[in-house]
């Protein structure tokens, strides 16, 4: 699983919907477990209802969107949406909106709610929750440095997924870090140098193994990334 995922380096392509409704420019970042995209949405751009065959995180990285009763989101926000729920409408402002797509157990599925019922197994694991989405702000994750313990879903604000933050100030070197899970880091401000020879900076990823041990080195600006847990809760 272990990778570095540099987006810019990447094509945007056209989504492709197999029943003709209108797409917008995608980056594939990861077509493997962890499934990545990056998406861009113009200015004023709708798409309706619509559900995803496991959970879901987005990460706004540009502009701002709506989506139905749930308000806007913005720079900073985390969205989360549980398997099976559907939702909508998605609106771009007029500015459009840019953001990362992260799918926790398998490729990222768009069924429209008018085409396509929701399986049962879903809409019965989604009954184990109180909420089927939820918001986070990235600065309103917890914070630690990889010589401390990480957090775990108790410290969760929500029945969403494992997310936390690491940081390592300038030049820290930490030997040996391994999480204990599959996860995703998505590197916030600075780079962490992984194994001696991948630096990752500001805006790429590095997917990790639940079981290997990773030497850090932040860079002379230290290093601030997000941790995404590759697993869900209440798997199927």
């Amino acid at each position: 699983m272990t990778a570095h995922i540099r987006p810019h380096g990447l094509e945007w392509e056209t989504f492709h919907d197999p029943h003709g409704r209108p797409t917008t420019p995608t980056r594939v970042l990861r077509d493997s477990e962890p499934f990545l995209i990056e998406a861009d949405f113009p200015a004023y751009f709708h798409a309706g209802l619509h559900w995803h065959p496991h959970d879901t995180i987005y990460v706004i990285t540009r502009g701002e969107m709506r989506i139905g009763d749930e308000g806007s989101f913005r720079p900073g926000d985390i969205r989360w949406v549980k398997a099976g729920h559907a939702y909508g409408p998605e609106e771009a402002s007029e500015e459009g909106v840019q953001f990362h797509l992260f799918s926790l157990g398998g490729d990222i599925g768009l069924n429209w709610a008018d085409l396509y019922d929701v399986p049962d197994a879903l809409t019965a694991r989604l009954s184990q929750f109180q909420q089927p989405a939820g918001r986070r702000r990235v600065d309103d994750m917890p914070v630690v440095s990889p010589a401390e313990a990480l957090p775990g879903w108790d410290q969760m604000p929500d029945e969403g997924p494992l997310i936390f933050r690491v940081s390592m100030d300038a030049d820290e070197a930490q030997a040996a870090f391994c999480p204990g899970f599959d996860c995703v880091w998505f590197v916030l401000e600075g780079a962490v140098e992984v194994n001696g020879t991948s630096a990752v900076a500001s805006g790429e990823f590095f997917c990790v193994d639940a079981d290997v041990n990773y030497s850090l080195k932040a860079s002379n600006e230290g290093a601030h990334w997000l941790v995404f847990s590759s697993r869900s809760q209440h798997p199927l």
